[in-house]
């Protein structure tokens, strides 16, 4: 299947339909191929898979033909629906398929459905292989079809499609008719297959519409198998070979102190310089905790690159607003500085003591009033100059930049879902477990090296204060070489 692009998706509300999505209601668990059909269909898989393609296919046909005959009212080859036949039924059903197959075929089954609660068919296919070897079976089996794209998987789905033509309940144009029934005959090697497989696969989904699930079956068959299986978790090792990375914090170093000392000894008051200063050296100061505590493959990394992020787009924005605003430097501070005194007052109003917060609210209140009364300083709770960070990030021509990382980094700072997922869990590889996840207590996953990303974001943020101010050819050097 080809995947769709993004442009291929409808807008709608703040949110992309997929063109799939946009044309049919959405499958349901319970119908997907996995969890819902696959557990009914797993006797059929046994049977191809126990015998081979060839004369799998064929018993599977000899079977169904003979269920049609001895239970005319059952419309589906359904399991659940084999096991719900009256018991001089069952006994028919369960004594002819044990006269084309072996026991020991669907005995993996019998760990499932037990003699307890399914005696007839328990009793005709029970053998002596252990309750491990059945499971263990059923694990192979289920990591084999567990995509409904595989050659066995759409074996499975071709059979219950055939049982539906021949009870008439599933009709279609001849022509087409006699090249899907080539399916069997053909090997799928066979040119033709790649028309076929998609036929079957489209007509064995618009099956769903005449077999409702059967729920309780599911809990059955989901709950043994899972009970009876072990995690076996895995998750990927990365390996970076970084840098000096020290050397690399000397050379901002370096950097930084050159307009350090450029700001005090020649113009201590230039306002432009010192905010674009003061958030050069608050990127740096992230960079530093980066690298002394080697968050490199870290939650935390991501939202020190994130920081990063926004402080460069912060600053050419400010620069290329700067014309537009009477003092867009002033502006910046009392901005930030009244958020700041927006969680003093609310703190204050709330008359709660909080002697052990990590938060400094005499301090930040002192921080309010610094420079100016704060009578006059106003608290804004939208965004600076009324524009998102997204908007700001296309309005100095860095959407690549908000798109491929901003937006990603920001997954890990809001605990977003799919943060989580690659982060904090961790898979398991037993099919019968349906490939659930597991906590990463241990700390086991460590994910992708933000270093180089750094790297480039900050050489980005040097570039300004280079563009602005000017450097020393040495001292660019030497960072722009670190850039890969």
């Amino acid at each position: 299947m080809e995947h769709s692009k993004l442009s291929d998706h409808t807008f709608k509300k703040g949110k992309f339909i997929t063109p799939w999505n946009e044309l049919l209601t959405e499958i349901t668990r319970e119908n997907s191929w996995y969890h819902g059909r696959l557990p009914e269909y797993l006797w059929l898989a046994l049977i191809i898979k126990f015998y081979g393609r060839d004369e799998g296919l064929s018993k599977c046909n000899i079977i169904l033909k003979k269920i049609k005959e001895q239970a005319p009212a059952l419309t589906t080859p359904r399991f659940s629906k084999i096991l719900e036949l009256d018991t001089d039924k069952q006994t028919e059903v369960f004594n002819y398929i044990s006269t084309v197959i072996t026991a020991r075929v669907l005995a993996p089954l019998t760990a499932i459905f037990t003699y307890t609660s399914y005696p007839i068919f328990s009793s005709k296919f029970h053998s002596s292989i252990s309750v491990e070897e059945r499971i263990a079976t059923i694990n192979s089996l289920m990591k084999e079809t567990s995509d409904h794209q595989t050659h066995l998987s759409t074996d499975v789905r071709f059979i219950v499609l055939y049982f539906h033509l021949m009870s008439g309940k599933l009709q279609m144009p001849r022509e087409e008719l006699e090249v899907l029934l080539k399916y069997p005959q053909l090997s799928h090697e066979d040119e033709l297959m790649r028309r076929i497989r998609p036929m079957v696969r489209s007509l064995e989904m618009m099956l769903l519409e005449f077999e409702p699930f059967d729920a309780r079956y599911l809990d059955i068959f989901w709950e043994a198998v899972s009970r009876m299986s072990d995690c076996e978790l895995f998750y990927i090792k990365i390996s970076d070979d970084l840098p000096d990375t020290q050397d690399y914090m000397k050379q901002i170093k370096v950097i930084l102190e050159y307009y350090t000392d450029l700001l005090t000894s020649a113009n201590p008051l230039d306002n432009k310089m010192l905010v674009l200063l003061g958030i050069t050296t608050y990127s740096y100061k992230r960079l530093m905790e980066l690298v002394d505590h080697e968050l490199f493959n870290t939650i935390s990394g991501r939202s020190i690159v994130r920081t990063l992020i926004e402080d460069c787009i912060m600053m050419k924005y400010l620069l290329k607003h700067e014309a537009s605003h009477s003092d867009i430097w002033t502006e910046y501070q009392y901005y930030g500085i009244g958020q700041y005194k927006l969680i003093v007052e609310r703190y204050r109003q709330s008359g709660k003591e909080l002697p052990n917060s990590h938060v400094a609210y005499n301090y930040m209140d002192i921080l309010v009033g610094e420079y100016k009364n704060k009578e006059s300083i106003d608290m804004d709770t939208t965004y600076f100059d009324k524009q998102n960070i997204r908007g700001k990030a296309i309005s100095v021509d860095e959407k690549e930049l908000f798109d491929f990382y901003y937006d990603y980094d920001s997954a890990f700072e809001h605990g977003l879902w799919g943060a989580i997922r690659e982060s904090s869990l961790i898979k398991c590889n037993t099919p019968s477990h349906q490939y659930h996840c597991v906590p990463d207590i241990e700390n086991n996953q460590i994910l992708n090296s933000v270093w180089h990303d750094c790297v480039k974001i900050m050489n980005n943020t040097l570039g300004i204060l280079e563009d602005v101010f000017g450097l020393p050819p040495h001292l660019s050097k030497g960072v722009k070489e670190y850039e890969q």
